[in-house]
């Protein structure tokens, strides 16, 4: 799903609380639901970094983030003691950080924001198929 950056500011404020997108009876992927923002966040990153638009992006990216960290810790928890857990726990750790301060450059926090989302909604997917 490729988003614009116009269509961005379209997308209202609130923060999705979305764990599964229901599209025609079947259920998305968690990274698909927030492939539109991972991918809005890396062009805006590499282009327009400031603006209303980046900054409300940044905010739902943290809301994702949030609402992402549980299942994916539950992953992380699931996993048998391994390096792959242990870097499993060390992303649900290193996201929260980003989300609760992520630096002062605006095209950093869009990528490690949106990276962060990336990897957390990988991680929930991987939790509802165990």
């Amino acid at each position: 799903m490729t988003v614009l950056v116009h269509e961005v500011a379209a997308v209202p404020d609130e923060v999705a609380t979305v764990i599964a997108v229901v599209q025609e009876e079947r259920v998305v992927s968690v990274a698909a639901a927030v492939a539109g923002d991972v991918e809005a966040a890396l062009a805006l990153a590499g282009h327009h970094p400031t603006g209303e638009v980046a900054v409300r992006l940044r905010e739902r990216l943290r809301g994702h983030i949030r609402t992402l960290a549980v299942p994916a810790g539950r992953y992380a928890a699931l996993l048998p003691e391994s390096r792959e857990k242990d870097i499993a726990a060390g992303t649900v750790r290193f996201a929260l950080k980003v989300a609760r301060d992520c630096g002062s450059d605006p095209a950093r926090a869009l990528r490690l924001l949106a990276k962060s989302v990336a990897h957390l909604a990988r991680n929930a997917d991987l939790l509802r198929s165990l």
